[in-house]
């Protein structure tokens, strides 16, 4: 009887302890969080990243899935690798990931959080998003650069065959460089890059050189921002670096806009006003830290455009029979009696394939930055903590066997009179992002990769250095905060086009 007793209460303990565990596992269930590597003590999952970060992940992705969560130190962070995941953070759940992580290049960078890319959102983002958007790259003010855009093309061009003429090979990652550099010159500030070595008390060598450091630095993995203990030692140099550009930068700006201020001024004879006119101008008297945050971002997309257009022109020249085609398309649509504009650049739409296909391929930016959760969140069936920094592979993603057919080939056809974009709206292409977050200069940076690469095509035949087959091409990638062609391109350009077309 003692024994019957005691098996009841067993039971009964055993029958409670079970709906006790199973009143707590199911909702733990729906809510655990997503797969992912060990995470060791004090530095979390960063034995498994590499020189590349997002090859990386994408390995890692292989055997967690698509949506992985891990700490790198101590930072919790989710790792987004297809399309599927990235419409759930940046479509579904746009609004509670539309935040950014606080880390050193937001302090420096950023202009202590202070640009669009690093502000955190709330109504500072907002007044400066509506700013960039309404009054510096809206259609019509875009449009009203074209001029500017045609003339430095066509000093580009003039360059170019000079080299030629004088049997040189073409260092096509310095021209790519120049060209974005002196465009956004003359947007910001009326003036190339190169009219004076000192415009307005700065050295845009120096400027360019500080911002271009600062965009390398801000990609890295600071151990400091991952393992905040470790902040004091700064143990890679990456805050010591960081700061030195800054002061120069912030030296650079401070002084183009206290001579603004004063009315002194260089242009080069265009009535088109420039940007900095325009934030000095406006109804909303913004301070200067607002204006610098502005200028800041805008030069931000530099290297993103001049990194996207040298891949391009790279993979047309790896490809002979793309060359030919987009040249034939060009000569049937244009004509080589005249230099193509920007108003024919719709009627070519094997280009506007080439383009596609490049940012699919060799996206600048591999990985988004840093999205985060101020508050608890739910995808799916996963729970996210709060303050958890998501990265979206856009690297990854577009290379998804499961969405592109031959994902490593390059193959423009596949987006050839197809209605796939570049505005983020197809999560399984995202090079320039989605949602609140998307880059402002979307349409900008789009425009002018398209527009170099037709005249580039219009104006010259291109093949490798002699001995170089097209196929022997080096076509690695190179990380260093983008994703840059490993060797820069060094070839040969042939004239194609009457003699008084390289005569600017």
């Amino acid at each position: 009887m003692e024994f019957q007793v005691i098996s009841f209460w067993l039971l009964v303990v055993g029958v409670g302890s079970l709906i006790l565990y199973l009143t707590w596992l199911i909702p733990n269930l729906k809510t655990s969080r997503p797969p992912g590597p060990r995470n060791w003590p004090i530095v979390g999952a960063l034995f498994y990243l590499s020189k590349s970060p997002h090859v990386a992940f994408a390995n890692l992705a292989k055997k967690f899935g698509p949506i992985m969560y891990m700490r790198l130190g101590s930072m919790p962070h989710l790792i987004i690798s297809n399309g599927e995941m990235a419409m759930e953070v940046l479509k579904v759940h746009d609004a509670e990931f539309a935040s950014r992580p606080i880390v050193t290049a937001g302090k420096y960078l950023g202009l202590n959080w202070s640009t669009i890319t690093f502000s955190h959102y709330g109504d500072h983002w907002r007044l400066l998003r509506k700013i960039a958007a309404t009054q510096l790259l809206s259609g019509a003010r875009i449009n009203s650069f074209e001029p500017l855009r045609q003339e430095d093309l066509g000093c580009m061009v003039e360059s170019i065959a000079k080299h030629n003429e004088g049997g040189k090979l073409v260092n096509m990652r310095q021209i790519c460089h120049e060209l974005t550099s002196n465009n956004l010159c003359r947007m910001l500030f009326g003036t190339r890059c190169e009219t004076s070595k000192e415009f307005i008390g700065t050295n845009f060598d120096d400027f360019f050189k500080s911002v271009e450091k600062m965009i390398q630095l801000m990609s890295t993995f600071n151990l400091s921002d991952l393992i905040p203990l470790l902040r004091p030692f700064d143990l890679q140099g990456v805050e010591k670096q960081m700061k030195s550009a800054f002061d120069k930068m912030e030296h650079h700006v401070a002084s183009i806009l206290k001579e603004y201020k004063k009315g002194n001024k260089m242009v080069d004879n265009s009535n088109v006003k420039d940007f900095v006119e325009i934030l000095l101008s406006l109804d909303e008297k913004l301070d200067d830290t607002k204006i610098k945050a502005l200028i800041v971002d805008m030069f931000g997309g530099a290297d993103t455009i001049a990194i996207g257009l040298e891949w391009a022109l790279a993979e047309v020249i790896h490809h002979p029979e793309i060359m030919k085609r987009a040249q034939e398309e060009l000569d049937r649509i244009v004509g080589r009696n005249r230099r193509v504009q920007e108003s024919d650049l719709p009627n070519l739409p094997y280009l506007h394939a080439i383009i596609q296909e490049t940012f699919r391929l060799h996206p600048p930016g591999p990985m988004t930055l840093g999205h985060v959760n101020v508050k608890d969140a739910q995808i799916l069936q996963y729970q996210i903590p709060a303050n958890t920094t998501v990265l979206v592979n856009v690297w990854a993603i577009g290379r998804d066997p499961k969405v592109w057919n031959k994902p490593l080939e390059f193959i423009p056809d596949r987006f050839f009179n197809t209605n796939i974009s570049l505005t983020g709206s197809n999560y399984n292409l995202l090079p320039f992002g989605s949602g609140r977050r998307r880059c402002p200069g979307l349409e900008l940076g789009q425009l002018m990769m398209h527009y170099s690469l037709t005249t580039l095509l219009q104006a010259f035949d291109w093949s490798p250095q002699v001995g170089v087959k097209p196929e022997d091409l080096n076509m690695e990638e190179f990380y260093r905060g983008f994703c840059e062609k490993a060797d820069p391109l060094t070839v040969v350009a042939k004239p194609r086009l009457p003699l008084q077309f390289y005569k600017h």
